[in-house]
């Protein structure tokens, strides 16, 4: 995601005809996801409830049982709760008021977390390439090295950088 403090006018959609597949399968990885987290928090309560159960309770055989079954029952659901979350996005902001730009990675838990600021004026080049934004500082030394943006933001984030 891009994002500008000053730029008034949001981004007109170009999508490409074939997006929709792709956002079919973002809708489908995502429901994948919620039954991976569904079915950990499931196999979860089902560790615990093990324990609830009425019977010959404190039978040696029966509780070594149970305790294996719950460890593999949370270890599994662990696992899938795990699988089931998003990886982390990166962002770039463009603060023209405050001079910088930030890199910054929003979690599953969509909390967004400053990576590093560069200040405007550290910057040199600026390099745009697939699907890679490289900035580089007046000496040449590698500031920033993103890829995973499309090529529409990478082109935004290229032309207001060159406005600056």
């Amino acid at each position: 995601m891009v994002a500008f403090s000053d730029v008034a006018s949001p981004v007109p959609n170009t999508a490409p005809r074939g997006s929709w597949g792709k956002a079919h399968r973002r809708s489908e990885l995502k429901a994948l996801a919620g039954i991976a987290r569904f079915t950990g928090v499931v196999l979860m309560l089902a560790a615990v409830g093990i324990w609830i159960l009425s019977g010959p309770l404190w039978d040696a055989e029966m509780m070594l049982v149970r305790l294996a079954v719950s460890v593999l029952f949370m270890c599994t659901g662990l696992m899938l709760l795990n699988a089931g979350r998003s990886q982390l996005r990166d962002e770039v902001h463009l603060d023209t008021r405050t001079q910088e730009l930030r890199h910054i990675q929003r979690g599953p838990d969509g909390i967004a977390r400053i990576k590093r600021r560069f200040a405007l004026t550290e910057l040199g080049q600026i390099t745009v390439s697939d699907d890679q934004l490289i900035l580089t500082d007046h000496g040449g030394d590698i500031l920033l090295e993103l890829s995973g943006l499309s090529r529409e933001q990478l082109h935004l984030i290229d032309r207001e950088l060159r406005k600056i």
